[in-house]
């Protein structure tokens, strides 16, 4: 049995370590481990504990990972090491990479650790065999020889006329020959004529020098990535009488390199440039201008695209920004003047106009040349609007990271506003005065009693019978009409209006409740998402029991719903609240769970009574294999700790039958019922 590889754990979570070594155990690694986390700990067990692999985090309370990369470089170099963090970014996962790391995983996608590792351990076997290939020049010809034709790498000798002495297994397979065939011929006569020039260069610079060298290249156009190494072997008397060459293929490699390369500067996605990339162009631009021309710069934020891509799913959403990409492109004289700066939100530089009535104008014509035309996605029309932030240099900034923080702010205030368009600055007071407005009218409807619940139900898998509902808010503004949440909730929790709301909300769904038991109807259950700044109140709890009592205490019938990653903050704190709400009655569920990062051990210690997939894993599990992966590992999670299973976003008959399948508990989506007033669910009732 092989020796067990010996992993050192950089890590002062225990939690996290654990699983960790779970996942590396899944993949087939035999292994022992030894987890450190600080700065002394981790020197002395890279001195005696003598790791084959170091995972590390990347941020700790005593010791950072770039310290620990450093320390390893010192002392291991060769030793490959790994980041799994979760809290890496892209632009600072690039720096550990320059900085020798071998690769980087995040927390919440533990399946590339396997693959990271493997690779890692292959790319330090390839350079454990060059090494040990010049080790070998100091052995006898025999047992060099021996050494040589047993590499992995592909090996061959030549003599100083070009001639082949030897060729090893590996080079024999990859050239469909056999060594009795090549021995005595030139290289001319084997290889293609295109790459005898490059070899016989090679092999001229080693007789030339009598040192060895190491060169990289590719062969052909598109073909793969080689890093060989020439050697001079050498006679009794010391000058060379062949050269020995080692070639390793190092095409992924190369591609990887490539790939962060294009990251660092370019959107994977659309192809566009980034915001890396962006900047760069700004500042060339602002360089080159004149002192007197204007330079501005526009946020083009997509509107309600949040609102898309839960609806039509992940995939929709993901073609409908190509397609905004793509537009955009067409409609800018250059690409590299436009760039996409996170999921829905785009940039691009212009100088059309002198004034900011005639930017407004040139940005106007731009933009309908962009939206002004339906997209067709997956085959249904959807017309799309967009927000526009501009900021102009020099007058808002001549510094490129103003300039874009800028354009930002407009943009943001745009949107809180219901503006197509504002110019920084000026429109800024006007765009603030506007959202007072709303914060006023968000009051009023409070005390007007304007919001209203709907119900959406969740049903049994097994049955088909209604188990519960879930209740959405909704504002029937007399103006408008009814207003759906994302055009309000989030000024509700930024105001701190979200602490009456809420509270609104609770009252409204017991009071709901009771109607319908009083009618003598077998009432169900009723949730109700809790929101951060509820939770964080230190009378959330106090609040939730006054109001339990204002119904008699017994049978309320009230469920709670609450996020992930939410529960996170302030663990212990929310340990507490939550069991002190569960000794009411109260069932508690985590939703949208998968999207955050907890723990198995964090899990276990909440006291919740349910899991609910979110809507985006369930859209895509009757068509992508990570979406089945992740909603099958939820409910096998949810069965090893006694939890119900909830399935958010069921809308095709597909989903509903795969979910059955896995033996999913319950479901709620536009297959079964959409969200319907509390009359509505008196009528289902009583069918």
């Amino acid at each position: 049995m092989d020796q067990p590889l010996r992993i050192l754990l950089v890590e002062d979570q225990p939690i996290d370590a654990e699983l960790l070594q779970r996942e590396l155990r899944r993949g087939g690694f035999n292994f022992t481990a030894q987890r450190v986390f600080t700065p002394e700990s981790f020197t002395k067990a890279i001195t005696e504990f003598v790791p084959d692999l170091i995972l590390s985090d990347f941020s700790m309370p005593n010791f950072d990972g770039l310290t620990a990369l450093s320390l390893a470089h010192q002392s291991i170099p060769d030793v490959p090491f790994i980041f799994v963090s979760g809290t890496i970014g892209e632009d600072r996962a690039i720096d550990a990479l320059t900085r020798g790391a071998s690769d980087y995983v995040l927390k919440d996608r533990p399946k590339r650790l396997l693959s990271a590792v493997t690779r890692a351990l292959e790319e330090r076997a390839k350079r454990t065999v060059l090494r040990l290939s010049q080790d070998a020049l100091n052995s006898s010809e025999e047992r060099f020889r021996s050494f040589m034709q047993h590499l992995p790498a592909r090996a061959s000798i030549c003599n100083v006329n070009g001639h082949y002495l030897f060729v090893n297994e590996a080079w024999e397979k990859a050239h469909g020959l056999v060594s009795t065939d090549i021995v005595g011929r030139a290289v001319s006569d084997i290889l293609p004529a295109d790459r005898v020039p490059s070899l016989e260069s090679h092999h001229r610079k080693v007789i030339a020098s009598n040192t060895p060298f190491s060169a990289t290249y590719q062969i052909g156009d598109k073909g793969q990535w080689w890093f060989s190494t020439f050697f001079p072997i050498p006679d009794a008397t010391g000058h060379v009488a062949a050269v020995g060459t080692i070639s390793v293929d190092v095409t992924e490699q190369k591609h990887q390199e490539e790939k962060l390369n294009y990251l660092a500067y370019y959107d994977a996605l659309t192809a566009l440039p980034n915001r890396a990339s962006l900047l760069n162009s700004l500042t060339a631009r602002l360089q080159s201008v004149g002192p007197d021309q204007k330079t501005a710069l526009v946020i083009l934020d997509v509107s309600r695209f949040g609102v898309i891509n839960e609806s039509l799913g992940r995939a929709a959403g993901d073609s409908l920004l190509c397609e905004v990409a793509a537009r955009l492109k067409r409609a800018w004289p250059s690409a590299n003047d436009v760039a996409r700066l996170n999921a829905d939100c785009f940039a691009a530089m212009f100088i059309e106009g002198k004034t900011e009535e005639e930017m407004a104008a040139a940005l106007n014509v731009r933009i309908k040349e962009i939206f002004g035309v339906p997209f067709v996605i997956e085959g249904q029309e959807l017309i799309v609007s967009v927000t526009a932030g501009v900021a102009v240099s020099p007058t808002d900034g001549s510094e490129p990271e103003l300039l874009l923080q800028n354009a930002d702010a407009a943009m943001r205030q745009a949107k809180s506003s219901s503006v197509r368009c504002l110019f920084y600055q000026r429109a800024m007071n006007a765009t603030t005065a506007e959202t007072l407005k709303l914060e006023n009218r968000l009051r009023r409807a409070l005390e007007r009693e304007e919001f209203v619940l709907h119900y959406q139900p969740k049903v049994s898998l097994a049955d088909g019978n209604i188990v519960g509902v879930e209740a959405l808010i909704r504002w029937n503004n007399p103006e408008t009409g009814m207003v759906p949440p994302i055009q309000f909730v989030p000024l509700l929790e930024e105001t701190g209006l979200i602490v009456e709301v809420g509270k609104w909300v609770l009252r409204r769904a017991l009071t709901d409740y009771q109607i319908w038991a009083d009618a003598g109807l077998r009432a169900p259950r009723v949730a109700v998402n809790v929101s951060a700044i509820q939770l964080a109140q230190e009378n959330f709890v106090d609040i939730v029991r006054g109001l339990i009592g204002e119904f008699g205490g017994a049978s309320h019938g009230l469920d709670l719903e609450i996020t992930e990653s939410l529960l996170m903050k302030d663990f212990d704190a929310n340990i507490a609240k939550l069991g002190a709400i569960r000794d009411m009655g109260i069932k508690i569920a985590i939703d949208d769970f998968g999207t955050g990062y907890s723990s198995l051990g964090y899990l276990a210690k909440l006291p919740i009574d349910a899991l609910k997939i979110d809507r985006s894993f369930v859209i895509t599990m009757a068509d992508e294999a990570d979406g089945m992966a992740i909603a099958s590992t939820i409910i096998s999670l949810a069965r090893s700790l006694d939890l119900q299973v909830i399935a958010e976003g069921v809308e095709i008959e597909d989903q509903r039958r795969l979910l059955r399948l896995l033996k999913c508990d319950h479901a709620q989506g536009y297959l079964f019922h959409r969200p319907i007033p509390a009359a509505g669910i008196m009528e289902l009732l009583q069918k």
